[in-house]
């Protein structure tokens, strides 16, 4: 990316409402997809790429593909939705994006998790969620300008 976008917390908390909607609708798409190969491979059809990109079968088979292929439509869709609003997805299961911010004159990453309906926390560029620190108010207040 040759221009990094980098944002302020209240940039970031603005985009909370949209990523709330993408990630309801991607978790609603995994449990489908979980379900979906569930199903599939009880049948003794397990999704596999090739038996994806195949085009034969039974009815059965060819309709079970296609629900499939469409549901990782759908998900690779709301996925790049994200990413096009220039946030990092880090953990699908836990719906946990990051922001690219700058703290004290350097970047670190404005974390936010599905679920949270401010962004509270940070961490540094190399390190993950388990290392996540309070946004403390002078930072807030300072509101991580870059």
């Amino acid at each position: 990316m040759a221009d990094k976008r980098l944002f302020t917390v209240v940039e970031a908390e603005a985009l909370i409402p949209a990523l709330e909607v993408r990630f309801s609708r991607v978790m609603q798409l995994r449990v489908s997809l979980r379900n979906l190969y569930r199903l599939m491979e009880d049948a003794g059809y397990p999704p596999t790429p090739e038996m994806l990109v195949s085009e034969g079968g039974s009815p059965d088979v060819v309709r079970l593909r296609g629900r499939f292929r469409a549901l990782m439509e759908s998900l690779t869709e709301e996925l790049a939705a994200v990413e096009e609003m220039d946030v990092a997805i880090k953990d699908l299961d836990l719906g946990l994006c990051d922001f690219l911010g700058q703290m004290s004159g350097r970047e670190v990453w404005l974390c936010w998790q599905y679920g949270e309906k401010k962004i509270e926390f940070w961490h540094e560029l190399d390190s993950g969620f388990g290392s996540r620190q309070p946004i403390n108010q002078e930072a807030r207040a300072e509101r991580l300008l870059h």
